[in-house]
């Protein structure tokens, strides 16, 4: 239906007509948009202000977290130090007990013969104290 109808319109009106229609269009249709670029405008600041609110929550997070996983950290290596400590200890009097022991087995071997000996006297004199009927 248009094309019937610009076919009517001469073509020395088309030529006039049409350049100031574009211009009041265009007009129209920037006159229209401000008040939407103000509201995006707005919007954008709204959003703006928000983003930045949250990232300084995100950022007070971040350092509790940090702040908490520190104190962690502390607790951790002080109570490593003090196992390490702990554990040094126990090695000191597991060796000490183990030097303690070798030297009761050294001893233990050195008088091996001697308790060989005097088993060997004791049951001598059981066997000589049958004999005589003292038992």
């Amino acid at each position: 239906m248009a094309k019937k109808i610009a076919e009517k319109i001469p073509t020395w009106i088309s030529r006039f007509l049409l350049p100031e229609i574009r211009n009041i269009v265009k007009e129209e249709i920037s006159n229209q948009l401000k008040p939407i670029e103000t509201k995006i405008s707005a919007l954008d600041m709204k959003i703006d202000e928000k983003t930045k609110a949250l990232d300084s929550k995100i950022e007070e997070k971040a350092n509790a977290l940090e702040a908490k996983i520190s104190a962690l950290d502390m607790k951790i290596e002080e109570r490593t130090k003090a196992l390490d400590s702990k554990i040094s200890s126990l090695e000191a009097e597991i060796s000490a007990l183990r030097n303690e022991m070798n030297a009761r087995f050294d001893s233990i071997e050195k008088r091996l013969p001697l308790i060989e000996r005097i088993a060997l006297l004791e049951a001598r004199m059981e066997k000589i104290e049958k004999q005589i009927g003292i038992h």
